[in-house]
């Protein structure tokens, strides 16, 4: 039984993967690079309003916010901070509005058959 174990522990050694070159563990440091966006959908006859605006600094600070209209009205608006002191950080608001979302109406296939 020794044997055994002992030769089934030796096939698993040696199927182990072998790195096929030496692996360089240096990282390629970059540098933040600043950015901005921004984006805003205002569709009044399917009532999709969402907007969101997101930069970045020199310093990899990343700072947005979002928002959108929800099947109930309320409009949604997420804050948000992301930098590698503090990690991702986000703050949401809900707001009533007065907007009467559009649903899909059903129909029968059999309407439009010929």
């Amino acid at each position: 039984m020794k044997v055994f174990i002992f030769a089934c522990l030796f096939a698993i050694a040696i199927a182990a993967p072998v790195a096929d070159q030496l692996v360089d563990s240096s990282e390629e440091v970059f540098a933040p690079q600043p950015y901005q966006f921004s984006h805003n959908v205002a569709d009044d006859q399917f009532t999709n309003y969402q907007s969101r605006v997101e930069s970045q600094d020199e310093n990899g600070v990343v700072s947005g916010q979002y928002s959108f209209v929800g099947p109930n009205g309320i409009r949604y608006t997420t804050t948000y901070t992301a930098d590698a002191v503090n990690g991702f950080q986000a703050h949401t608001e809900e707001e009533q509005t007065n907007i009467e979302i559009v649903f899909p109406a059903h129909y029968d296939s059999d309407e439009f058959d010929d």
